[in-house]
């Protein structure tokens, strides 16, 4: 189907700034195809035009849109990956510079098999924020991997701009500058941290349909290319990559593993296949839980469900490792280990993680819920009402007063519990079980 009319429609629209119109033609587009990098470029744009035009307003976005926020963070562990991008997009209608949710949802297109939306995605953001540093290496990872390598090259520049010890970006420029020259001047058997493709037909199909929606028998006949490739050259990094990605669109995610493990045997450094291949495990453990529940076997699921914290603290102590100044990451590994009930350990996280502004509230938020499981309810309760102010009116911040006010009830202070839930219930009558809460303590 030819969209390319519908593109120039919405373009046109952004001129003459009807942007409600341009971002619902988008919208339409990416419905049919959802990994239309184009469209999702236009639409990122859109909106960042049209918050220049007006500044959008962060706690209208929160009270507003905040819930999408919220449903995406629910279903992202679940694997529904392309559903959270959706909720991420609803929100950024109206908070279009929200970084964050910007590079969630670039990472939730990326895991949802559109690579394509997930390029246009950070690299729209890193253009609009060019000291946005996540943004710019995660565009260079995905422009190398469409064989881009100038604009690759050009992302991780930009990288070392906002950074220039940045470890990632050094290795990869080097790679790029090295691979670049050998493509350059056309020798076929370079090596290099990553060999060329020798099959230059093959090279160009390759990076052809990494641009595409691929139907099954095309997945299949290219993963049977591939196949032959690796039975010549096995240590041929880029063919594992990319059938990997195959198998994973394929729904096969232990074969995509496989791929993937073959290419950390050949690369153990490589930050980008660590990190995929931790996901992938993280995938497969949580299909174990899934699978265990729909057959209703209880004691299954709970090992399974045990294996797959234990496997989400080890995955996350790994990236924290090494990249110990990422605070986004050691909220997650707080999170993670005070589900696994290591409390001090998480407390130690989350402490840090409270430097990340961006990360402040979440972290504050699970910080107190830390010093409630210590039996520290003035601190808990200290780490709650900071995250009320701060949140204003969004999930975070009904869900802070909720704490407050069953541990107000908890300790016996009636009227300060009574005052917590009925803040919620001006904003939300239907939150969780605060009505019949308020009710039972009116009448105690």
């Amino acid at each position: 189907m030819d969209l390319s009319k519908h593109l120039e429609n919405a373009a046109e629209a952004v001129k003459r700034r009807n942007f409600a119109l341009a971002i619902r033609i988008y919208a339409q587009v990416l419905q049919i195809q959802p990994d239309y990098g184009e469209a999702r470029a236009g639409l990122r744009k859109a909106l960042f035009t049209k918050a220049a035009q007006k500044k959008p307003a962060k706690l209208v976005a929160l009270t507003f849109g905040g819930w999408n926020l919220l449903v995406a963070v629910v279903i992202r562990p679940l694997g529904r990956h392309a559903a959270a991008a959706r909720a991420y997009e609803r929100y950024l209608v109206m908070d279009p510079l929200a970084e964050g949710a910007n590079l969630a949802l670039g990472t939730a297109l990326q895991r949802a098999g559109f690579h394509r939306s997930a390029l246009a995605v950070f690299a729209a953001f890193a253009e609009q924020q060019p000291r946005c540093l996540p943004a710019c290496r995660a565009a260079g990872a995905l422009y190398y991997e469409q064989g881009k390598l100038p604009q690759a090259l050009a992302m991780y520049e930009q990288a070392l701009k906002v950074d220039p010890r940045d470890q990632d970006s050094l290795k990869a420029r080097k790679n790029l500058a090295a691979e670049g020259a050998l493509i350059s001047t056309g020798i076929e058997k370079a090596q290099s941290s990553r060999d060329l493709i020798k099959d230059k037909d093959l090279q160009q199909q390759l990076e052809q349909r990494d641009r595409l929606q691929l139907s099954p028998a095309e997945i299949e006949q290219e993963s049977g290319k591939l196949e032959s490739l690796l039975e010549q050259n096995p240590s041929d990094v880029k063919v594992l990559r990319r059938l990997a990605k195959l198998r994973e669109m394929q729904k096969d995610l232990q074969s995509s593993l496989d791929c993937l493990e073959r290419a950390l045997q050949l690369l153990p450094q490589d930050g980008e296949l660590q990190e995929n291949a931790g996901d992938l495990r993280l995938r497969l453990q949580e299909g174990h839980v899934q699978k265990a529940m729909q057959r209703g076997d209880q004691p299954a699921a709970e090992r399974a469900r045990k294996a797959l914290l234990l496997a989400r603290g080890a995955e996350w102590q790994r990236r924290v490792e090494r990249n110990p100044a990422d605070f986004g990451l050691r909220l997650q590994l707080g999170s993670a280990l005070f589900d696994l009930g290591q409390v001090d350990a998480a407390i130690a996280e989350l402490q840090q993680a409270v430097k990340d502004p961006r990360k402040k509230a979440e972290a504050q938020f699970l910080l107190g819920r830390s010093f409630l499981q210590k039996n520290l309810p003035d601190l808990a309760l200290g780490q709650f009402e900071k995250v009320h102010k701060a949140a204003g009116q969004g999930p975070l911040a009904k869900e802070a007063l909720y704490e407050m006010g069953a541990l107000y009830e908890q300790i016996g202070k009636r009227e300060l519990a009574i005052q917590s839930f009925a803040r919620i219930l001006e904003q939300d009558i239907g939150f969780k079980d605060v009505a019949l809460r308020i009710e039972r303590l009116k009448v105690s």
